[in-house]
């Protein structure tokens, strides 16, 4: 074997100019799949990240209390019991941590529109530390590129944070007082007056649905007890163990005497006629998982993964072409080599052997070219920051900036898939080199 990666290397040397020009092509489709990746990869750790800042836990302990047939309100009761069970039944907790929950109406001095609200036990989430603030020019024209906002003073009583974007559509800056509305769940009208204590950057599309404030507002605004909330978010150190946790979950909450809700794996707030539909009364508890929550917007991600399939298929097929036509070129130019070769004894499966050894060789230099040339790249690109302007391809990425995620194991399916191409795009032409007769091939290279 050793011998037949010693010829194969020595016809690539030896065709330099084809060597080259293939490899070349090898290259740019190596490089063009780690893009690929990095970016699928890359808007996949935005959406986590998002989601799991603005909107879900790793795994969700939230449900539904009714207190007529036709009506449904998103908030559990027993909340301490709740996290004490998911605290000791649990292996591999990163963090357990609540959130009340509001919907209603965020008036400001220049606009007004409908979000949630996000009441938080700050002392257990990692979230102020997670918060990158915006600066002044993001949100107001004629703004300083300088942040405002104070994250030590969220946690004040009546004190909101909200997002770049909703603060351009409120016209308001740090500082400044908006009024929230809210239907409480007895159904009068309350609402309250918050302080601007921050504005933080967008993340992406999930940022337009939140604004967060202290947990006891929300749970003044409905007149709830503190034994109440809106869900218990659990976040794990091995976010894959999700759906394992949540069944385990389900199990440990139904033997407490809670009752749980058919497992429907989508956002809370599309449950809601469903659940409104069903006769019955009282708490039933709802598990999801992060992935769940977020289940109406991975559309992106499958798209861009669709995409990536496309485009890497189509580039590999010309490839392959090229590396088809390219061995049929070789055999005809080696024909007296390969007469030779049988005739001082190679076999068929040999000569097939080494052509397709060949192939291979060419398709993991290209390949390793393209890795390295890929990877300064992706991290130029990441050094650089390299900002997005447009507002669509902001909430399509879940970033303002050009965030590449290049792993190990993206370079090890670029260097296994591109040999492996190319020694299947050589496999007929090589079984036609390994037919040759030797008196034959040794006849026709004269």
């Amino acid at each position: 074997m050793r011998t037949f990666f010693l010829i194969a290397l020595r016809n690539l040397i030896q065709a330099r100019r084809r060597t080259l020009l293939l490899g070349s092509a090898i290259a740019f489709v190596s490089l063009l799949l780690l893009l690929l990746l990095s970016i699928n990869k890359g808007v996949s750790d935005r959406l986590i990240e998002a989601s799991t800042l603005t909107s879900t836990g790793h795994v969700n302990v939230a449900g539904f209390f009714k207190q007529r047939a036709n009506s449904a309100t998103p908030i559990i009761t027993n909340r301490d019991q709740i996290r004490a069970l998911v605290k000791d039944n649990v292996k591999g907790l990163a963090a357990v941590t609540d959130r009340a929950r509001g919907w209603g109406r965020l008036i400001g001095p220049g606009g007004s529109f409908n979000t949630g609200l996000n009441g938080m036990v700050l002392e257990e989430s990692g979230f102020l530390q997670d918060l990158k603030l915006a600066a002044q020019s993001e949100y107001k024209k004629s703004g300083e590129n300088k942040v405002f906002g104070r994250l030590a003073d969220f946690g004040k009583p009546d004190t909101v944070i909200i997002f770049s974007a909703q603060a351009k559509k409120l016209g308001v800056d740090v500082g400044d007082t908006l009024t929230f509305v809210t239907e409480a769940s007895g159904g009068q009208t309350n609402s309250v007056d918050l302080s601007v204590v921050a504005i933080a950057r967008d993340m992406g599309f999930l940022s337009n649905f939140s604004v967060f404030v202290p947990r006891q507002t929300v749970l003044n605004l409905d007149r709830r007890g503190n034994d109440t909330t809106g869900a218990v978010w659990v976040y794990l150190k091995d976010i894959t163990r999700a759906d394992e946790v949540r069944r385990q979950l389900e199990s440990v909450l139904s033997q407490a005497g809670f009752t749980i809700l058919e497992h429907d794996p989508r956002p809370f707030f599309f449950k809601f006629q469903k659940i409104v539909g069903q006769d019955w009364r009282g708490l039933r508890l709802d598990l999801t998982t992060w992935d769940d929550e977020v289940s109406f917007i991975n559309w992106i991600v499958t798209s861009l993964n669709g995409l990536s399939v496309f485009l890497v298929a189509v580039l590999g097929l010309i490839i392959a072409t090229g590396i088809a036509n390219s061995m049929w070129m070789t055999v005809r130019e080696r024909t007296k080599e390969i007469g030779t070769l049988r005739a001082i004894g190679m076999q068929q499966n040999q000569v097939r052997q080494l052509f397709m050894i060949e192939a291979a060789l060419l398709g993991l230099g290209g390949a390793f070219a393209g890795s390295v040339l890929g990877f300064v790249i992706i991290n130029t690109i990441n050094f650089a920051h390299i900002p997005l302007t447009n507002n669509g391809l902001q909430v399509f990425l879940m970033t303002d900036v050009v965030r590449l995620s290049l792993k190990f194991q993206h370079i090890l399916i670029a260097l296994f898939s591109m040999p492996l191409l190319t020694a299947c795009a050589a496999f007929y032409p090589s079984q036609k080199a390994s037919r040759l007769r030797p008196v034959q091939a040794l006849n026709q290279g004269k």
